[in-house]
């Protein structure tokens, strides 16, 4: 009963104190992740030969990080420089947005064209769109801080298991920590491994659709949709909210709108609700309803860092909770199908 009434406690002050220390955690977490994508492309790069001969540890891991870190670096250039490039186009979309408004005007009567007036001459883009850059590259901002845990981390990496060994001296308490550690490394690599492919098949396609249309920045627009879908739902919605705007912006014609809401919305609906659940099948086991609460509870704590990394945090709570007695019930009920994510038999337990 003491236990129970302490977690009553302890619940809300964790939160609080992930709320206080989100200018330092959302880095380190960031950073945590590209560690473990470097260490998972740096094993695949093991597999290669050259002339019968492995290439060694220390190479894998050079080849991984310069990978990482360039792909990393494009993604930034390129979106950094189409923002930029948005902005100085701003006044030839206000113009069109203004000729729209003004045709749209002369079929009302006299008391919605006065609204319909008044609502126009608030729109500034040219003030609106420096605040979205400036959105978009502060996510970005924390970059050099990322990098300094991802040296620390590396230079803790060999030392990691042996600290853990002596933490937990008990046989049966070290093999459980392991096995939580393997089971946490699987399940984001899979999430993480499957919600890139299919991420970069939206985007591209997409970007084929903005292309035919003639949509101004259409590569730009296709690196926003592939971020975008790592964000459950709201990410999908908003990946389709924006380049349809800005065709609605960009052209006289209503069809340019009606064919690129309509296709990438089409193109979101097969690979997100089709593709991507039989490639992920049953290995999350995560209910719906719990990544929705989750996406809410963390874009709460964190903002858009948090609803990026809502999914795996919830994975790896999950995966914790169905280890110990005490928190399986928790886990089962988190869980998709009702069942405890871990199997139950032959499984050492701490107490």
């Amino acid at each position: 009963m003491r236990s129970k009434t302490l977690w009553l406690f302890l619940i809300p002050l964790i939160f609080y104190l992930l709320f206080l220390g989100k200018e330092l955690l959302i880095p380190l977490i960031f950073a945590l992740f590209i560690w473990h994508l470097i260490n998972a492309l740096a094993a695949l790069f093991r597999f290669i030969s050259v002339k019968g001969r492995r290439l060694p540890n220390c190479v894998c891991s050079l080849l991984s990080i310069g990978t990482i870190l360039s792909i990393l670096a494009i993604f930034i250039q390129m979106l950094t420089t189409s923002v930029y490039e948005f902005v100085e186009a701003a006044p030839a979309y206000e113009v069109n947005l203004e000729t729209q408004a003004e045709k749209l005007l002369q079929r009302l009567d006299s008391n919605q064209r006065l609204t319909l007036e008044q609502f126009s001459h608030k729109i500034d883009l040219s003030s609106m769109l420096p605040q979205f850059a400036r959105a978009v590259t502060s996510i970005f901002g924390n970059t050099a801080i990322i990098f300094i845990y991802l040296v620390f981390l590396f230079i803790e990496q060999s030392s990691f298991d042996q600290k853990l060994s002596a933490i937990f001296y008990k046989d049966h308490h070290k093999d459980t920590v392991f096995k939580i550690i393997k089971k946490i490394k699987s399940d984001t690599l899979i999430y993480v491994g499957i919600k890139t492919f299919t991420s970069a098949l939206t985007a591209c396609f997409s970007y084929l659709v903005m292309s035919i249309i003639g949509l101004d920045f259409a590569m730009f627009w296709a690196i926003l949709i592939f971020f975008f879908n790592y964000i459950p739902t709201v990410g999908s919605i908003l990946a389709t909210i924006f380049p349809s705007l800005l065709a609605l912006l960009q052209f006289e014609s209503l069809y340019p709108f009606f064919i690129i809401a309509g296709g990438v919305t089409f193109l979101q609906l097969c690979i997100g609700s089709l593709l991507e659940p039989r490639l992920m099948g049953k290995s999350l086991n995560l209910s719906p309803l719990v990544i929705l609460f989750s996406l809410a509870l963390w874009g709460k704590l964190w903002g858009i860092s948090g609803m990026f990394l809502c999914i795996p945090i919830t994975v790896v709570t999950v995966i914790i909770l169905s280890h110990f007695p005490g928190t399986r019930p928790i886990a089962i009920l988190l869980s998709a199908d009702g069942h405890n994510p871990e199997d139950k038999n032959n499984r050492p337990h701490m107490s």
